[in-house]
């Protein structure tokens, strides 16, 4: 059971489903709005649409994000976004980090743990970092999720379990700066400027910095996009982005974590395949920095959906379906 916080910080507000509807009308389409419920697939069977633009996040389980492109599959409707294999293995972030990995990509040591009680706590190098294995939008992450021992750990892993009913994911924690890359597109994506996020003025500034839940339904964060780095650097992050990317073959969008370890190199954290698209999220910030409207980001996304369909291409008038 999640604790009340932050059980629907994955979901989209009828303010972002209304202005992803929006975009898509003033790019000439038509929109049916599709809700995400048990009569969906009913609905899929009776409504007649050319596309749908997907942003189900489904509600429970580790495959709760596949489920709306598996019905879309079996309907054979075409959708923006990933597929639900590339979905499923995104959202187990455990499974994600074997397939990046054996891609050259790097990221933290970790382990996965479903008790307490695992003597590879004890072997562990500190300090370690706290996380269900299959969340997102920083669900089950807080300012206290860093661990310094066995004892420390133990106690905060209780309280994951407790409440998020899953295995866990513990990491060595990278005490760096921390960034986040977007990417349009398929074959050769655009990568939109490097966003950091640093922590705002309410923040603590004695201890490293944490984007938990705290920090970000708080608004405690500030955002630098483009990143002030090194064009090294930069070269360095964007490569981990398109690599993973490429690696769990994602398609039209994905929004990849990645932050530096002690010694300045980055790793690979996280990626999310069905990034948020409300006006404050960090992929229209990023598109901003592009120099893109909020109109021509959800464009943008559809077109590189559409070009995966050569039937899609010719047509000039679309009906778009968007999923709340």
């Amino acid at each position: 059971m999640q604790t009340i916080e932050d059980a629907g910080a994955e979901y989209e507000s009828e303010e972002t489903v209304a202005g992803i509807a929006t975009a898509l009308e003033q790019l000439g389409h038509e929109v049916i709005l599709l809700p995400y419920n048990r009569l969906l697939p009913r609905r899929l069977a009776e409504v007649h649409v050319d596309i749908v633009f997907n942003i189900a996040e489904g509600w429970v389980g580790r495959n709760r994000e596949s489920l709306v492109p598996a019905l879309l599959e079996f309907y054979n409707i075409p959708y923006t976004g990933s597929d639900p294999l590339t979905l499923g293995l995104t959202l187990d972030k455990a499974l994600c980090k074997q397939v990046v990995s054996a891609a050259g990509v790097p990221t933290p040591k970790g382990v996965v743990v479903t008790n307490p009680a695992d003597s590879r706590l004890d072997e562990l190098e500190y300090p370690v970092f706290i996380k269900p294995n299959a969340e997102g939008s920083s669900k089950g992450i807080r300012s206290w999720s860093r661990a310094h021992n066995p004892v420390e750990l133990r106690e905060k892993l209780a309280w994951v379990l407790e409440h998020y009913r899953q295995p866990v994911l513990i990491e060595e924690f990278l005490p760096g700066r921390e960034f986040t890359v977007a990417l349009i597109g398929n074959e050769n994506p655009r990568i939109l400027p490097v966003m950091e996020i640093l922590p705002g003025d309410q923040c603590l500034q004695d201890t490293a910095f944490v984007y938990s839940f705290e920090v970000k339904s708080g608004n405690l964060e500030r955002f630098s996009c483009p990143a002030a780095v090194d064009p090294p650097l930069l070269a360095q992050i964007q490569q981990i982005a398109l690599q993973v990317f490429t690696a769990v073959e994602c398609r039209d969008v994905a929004r990849i974590d990645i932050r530096l370890d002690g010694a300045g190199n980055p790793k690979f954290l996280e990626i999310n395949p069905l990034p948020g698209l409300s006006r404050v999220s960090l992929l229209p910030l990023e598109a901003h920095a592009a120099g893109m409207s909020f109109a021509q980001l959800v464009g943008a996304i559809l077109s590189a959906a559409v070009s995966r369909y050569p039937h899609l291409n010719d047509r000039i008038f679309l009906k778009e379906a968007a999923l709340s």
